[in-house]
């Protein structure tokens, strides 16, 4: 009985996802190819199918993200890479839409990956988070203000969902701690959700749609240096605002938060501290990682005077870690393989707009000159926002980025830039529900808190988020 079940599950699940492929085909084939639009050719009129379909399909969810993106990249070379679909000639064009496996964003990120791995297996992360926490004390404010503070700075250089996770494990026994029907709980909850998903905003690889503005702008990129400097003063301002509203709406009924059971959350697994274990990760390994974790971001951080390019700074804590046994087979297996390929095929996307000249006609259908800039790229923001709480951050940038650039294209290299690096931005302000991000479902999870908690953070975010941003980016542009 159980199995005839599973099967008419999995075959609902397979006719549903079947039909939206379907229809998301038919609906871009009738977009982009049915009409005859003026001035376009033919490249660039299947590069639009290309680029409808694969918005409709990351919208509909119809197959995994991860596969929508080697779907683009084969329709790239199959309609894009042979002239007249001539595969018997000799042509190499099919290569060009291929080079994004090949980006530095690509080891940029899979460097991120890798630190993040190794702070884990050590628990470097737990333990730093753990001494942030007793040097805050024991009262409220300043315990969300410690909790949010090393949210902030590891989703900067760790993913949203891996430091959510690790401070989750932490948080579990302080919220034992506290009186069950104090609404603080539902602070420290919301302050872990917001400075993770903002933090992700301060640096290339906080957050992959960060990655996918750098690649579409391509040389016109600011350096990893000068996204910080464009980036963290938004995101700080954010983050500072939405504690404060935090500490308002949730205010603690107790004085004084008990803390002293975080001693006993576990942040090492070493001999020379505890010799009832089996040690797996010896007290040298940790502080390897810290001075490879700390000499790492001092080279991305120094790349305007070493002129190290940032992505072969990246390889080095890679060939470290693997070297003193840190990182091994399983580990990589553990990388967030997915995200990368979604980010290639945003990247993909971004190169077949700019190659086939769609987006010099998309910039023309829509005469953007004139217009009220900061009008323009609030409408954009505010609506990658919306689709960022109902899809993937990164899907969302992936469909958004492209149309944006070529809308952009005729208001020059540096508005363009402005209103890339602005949306990208603004993407990671979108937390209105429990499944908009990974932070969300995981602190959903706790059962600490209920759907319009995240309503009434992720409406305040998704409004003063965007505002900030373009107000502080305008001065850059």
């Amino acid at each position: 009985m159980l199995g005839m079940i599973r099967n008419k599950k999995i075959k609902f699940s397979i006719k549903h996802s079947v039909s939206k492929f379907i229809l998301s085909f038919i609906i871009a084939f009738f977009i982009a190819i049915v009409p005859e639009y003026v001035g376009l050719s033919k490249e660039a009129s299947l590069m639009l199918f290309i680029l409808c379909f694969s918005a409709l399909l990351w919208m509909t969810e119809a197959i995994p993200t991860f596969a929508v993106s080697f779907l683009i990249i084969v329709l790239e070379i199959f309609l894009l890479g042979y002239h007249d679909f001539n595969f018997d000639s000799n042509s190499k064009d099919w290569m060009y839409y291929l080079k994004p496996w090949s980006s530095p964003l690509v080891f940029l990120f899979l460097s991120g990956f890798i630190l993040a791995i190794a702070a884990s297996k050590t628990k470097l992360d737990l333990w730093l988070a753990k001494k942030v926490i007793f040097y805050f004390g024991s009262k409220p404010h300043n315990i969300l203000s410690g909790l949010m503070l090393i949210t902030f700075v590891l989703s900067m250089f760790i993913s949203n969902t891996a430091t959510t996770a690790m401070m989750m494990t932490m948080l579990l026994p302080l919220l034992k701690n506290m009186k069950d029907d104090n609404p603080f709980q539902k602070a420290i909850l919301l302050g872990i959700v917001v400075a993770a998903n903002i933090g992700g905003m301060g640096t290339i690889i906080g957050t992959p749609p960060n990655a996918i503005a750098i690649g579409i702008l391509g040389d016109n990129a600011p350096s990893f240096v000068e996204w910080m400097m464009l980036a963290l003063p938004p995101s700080i301002i954010i983050v500072f605002i939405l504690r404060f509203i935090l500490l308002k709406k949730y205010p603690s009924t107790e004085e004084k938060i008990n803390i002293d059971k975080l001693k006993k959350v576990s942040h090492y697994d070493d001999t020379t501290t505890d010799f009832n274990k089996i040690p797996s990760i010896p007290s040298w390994k940790k502080l390897l990682v810290i001075a490879v974790f700390t000499f790492t971001i001092l080279l991305w951080l120094t790349g305007p005077f070493h002129h190290i390019p940032t992505p072969v700074v990246s390889l080095l804590p890679i060939v470290i870690f693997t070297i003193f046994g840190i990182i091994d087979t399983n580990d990589i297996r553990q990388i967030r393989w997915d995200v990368i390929i979604l980010i290639i095929g945003g990247l993909s996307l971004g190169s077949g707009v700019v190659k086939t000249g769609l987006d010099h006609w998309l910039g023309m259908q829509i005469d953007l000159e004139g217009l009220n800039i900061f009008l323009i790229v609030s409408l954009f923001a505010f609506i990658v926002i919306v689709i960022s709480n109902f899809m993937s951050n990164t899907a969302a940038a992936n469909i958004m980025l492209p149309l944006v650039i070529a809308l952009g294209s005729t208001l020059g290299t540096g508005v363009v830039s402005y209103m890339i690096i602005t949306i990208a931005l603004s993407a990671s302000c979108a937390m209105v529900l429990p499944v908009s991000t990974p932070p969300n479902a995981i602190a959903y999870a706790s059962g600490h808190l209920e759907s319009k908690d995240f309503l009434f953070i992720g409406l305040i975010a998704g409004v003063a988020g965007p505002f900030f941003i373009i107000t502080l980016l305008s001065f850059y542009s």
